[in-house]
């Protein structure tokens, strides 16, 4: 399971590869009420991010897995060259951090909980 996840990272989101997502994204995940379900909203997502961090990398510090759960925590570091989180660009670097709790079943994310810590993104 723990792979499953790490690919997520690696490949998909650090890489940019969003060919995978269609194999290890369940169709029927869900991020949001009216939001594109599976593969494709995990898509949308690395491509919001990418265009607001272009250089952006993910550096999971920590995974947990039991029964068919994967616990993350991890830093998220890029430079804000676009609107992100509704907040417009800084072109300062930041990081957010953030924990996330994947559910899997037959080696597919089938549902995903984030918590984010998005203050590095307001001025202090």
């Amino acid at each position: 399971m723990k792979d499953v996840v790490m690919r997520l990272y690696d490949e998909v989101l650090n890489q940019g590869r969003l060919d995978v997502a269609d194999e290890i994204i369940a169709s029927t995940l869900s991020t949001a009420p009216g939001d594109s379900p599976g593969p494709e909203r995990i898509k949308q997502i690395s491509t919001h991010i990418r265009s607001a961090l272009p250089d952006m990398h993910f550096d999971v510090q920590d995974m947990i897995a039991e029964d068919n759960r994967v616990a993350t925590r991890w830093t998220l570091t890029g430079t804000h060259t676009g609107t992100f989180f509704g907040v417009p660009p800084t072109n300062q670097p930041v990081e957010i951090k953030a924990c996330v709790i994947f559910e899997l079943r037959d080696d597919q994310i089938t549902n995903l909980w984030p918590v984010l810590d998005t203050s590095s993104l307001r001025p202090a």
